[in-house]
């Protein structure tokens, strides 16, 4: 018997195209039972007339579109309105909402007689950016009241809104063990933008915004100028002028996530340089086991992030062999 497929419309706050995190992991995924519809942030532009859903592309299952709207503010929610019927023709009747942002109250509330269910997937706790709406707090608690199920990126996320939802589950994000495993495979290549960098190399991957510890990075920069920082991915939310620079601080821009791996190959050490500050005070990183799943030892400073202790257990034993002890040489006590 054929299985009945239910269409899921994710309300995406990052484009499909940015770094690939927990969204893109998830929908892809959920796939294997749903009809998924992605739909990227609104991109407002200069010179449109009317509010348009454009077609993207088909990925890996996944059906992605752009909402696109003049560049008038004030009618924001107005054409969000106008597109719901387009959305909904999209995805087809009596669809699963998934949202990530807590903006996205309103979508949900002017959906709630047209869904089968509404799920608030909160992965960050996004009222702590930079940047970020101050009415957000205001509007997630609204969110709450309207959404069937809540799932949570990591535990001190989940401690603080179990309270708040009668539905509320501590869902941490996992790893592709197989993928970064690549970073692990003796004929794996190292790629070709790190591979003339010395070592030994401090390695990050991810984002680059105001959660990164900048001024940890440029003082361990000056004091072991031998030690070469190599940071892969896009910067966010951050000026030029809080970057450091140095000779052996390297910005290696952002790479396709199929090719981490071979970025990763070439750490000696894989870092975690988050501040202490108020967007790290709930993070919960994927990075812990991806790193681990590349043979990687990870280095944090100490912040209050929180990893599940048997998915790092899982993986530790691939970590801890001649091999990656040696990959760790190259470093001297300072």
């Amino acid at each position: 018997m054929k299985e009945e497929r239910i269409p899921l419309i994710c309300l995406a706050h990052l484009d499909w195209d940015h770094v690939w995190q927990r969204p893109q992991q998830l929908m892809t995924r959920l796939t294997r039972h749903f009809d998924v519809v992605y739909i990227d942030p609104p991109h407002m532009l200069d010179g449109l007339m009317q509010p348009e859903l454009r077609a993207l592309r088909v990925d890996q299952g996944v059906r992605v579109y752009k909402p696109c709207f003049p560049h008038v503010p004030a009618e924001y929610w107005q054409y969000w309105k106008s597109l719901l019927p387009t959305v909904l023709a999209a995805a087809g009747a009596a669809p699963v909402l998934w949202v990530y942002s807590p903006l996205s109250d309103r979508l949900v509330e002017q959906l709630a007689d047209q869904s089968l269910l509404a799920v608030y997937d909160c992965m960050d706790d996004l009222a702590s950016f930079r940047g970020a709406s101050a009415e957000m707090r205001i509007r997630e608690e609204r969110l709450l009241g309207l959404v069937d199920l809540v799932f949570t990126g990591g535990k001190s996320i989940y401690e603080a809104r179990q309270a708040r939802h009668a539905h509320v589950y501590c869902f941490p994000s996992g790893v592709d063990v197989e993928h970064y495993g690549q970073a692990y495979a003796e004929q794996t290549a190292i790629a070709d933008a790190i591979a003339t960098i010395p070592h030994p190399q401090l390695g990050y991957f991810g984002v680059l915004d105001e959660r990164i510890d900048w001024p940890l990075i440029a003082a361990i920069a000056a004091r072991r100028p031998e030690w070469h920082w190599t940071l892969v991915g896009p910067t966010a939310k951050v000026t030029p002028e809080e970057l450091p620079r140095a000779a052996n601080i390297h910005y290696l821009g952002k790479q396709a996530y199929t090719d981490l791996p071979t970025f990763l190959k070439s750490f000696d050490i894989a870092t975690m340089p988050f501040a202490l500050n108020a967007a790290t005070r709930f993070i919960s990183p994927t990075k812990t086991p991806e790193y681990l799943a590349g043979g990687k030892w990870g280095s944090a400073a100490r912040s209050p992030m929180s990893s599940p202790p048997t998915a790092a257990s899982s993986i530790l034993s691939r970590v801890s062999t001649p091999g990656s002890r040696r990959s760790r040489s190259g470093f001297k006590n300072p």
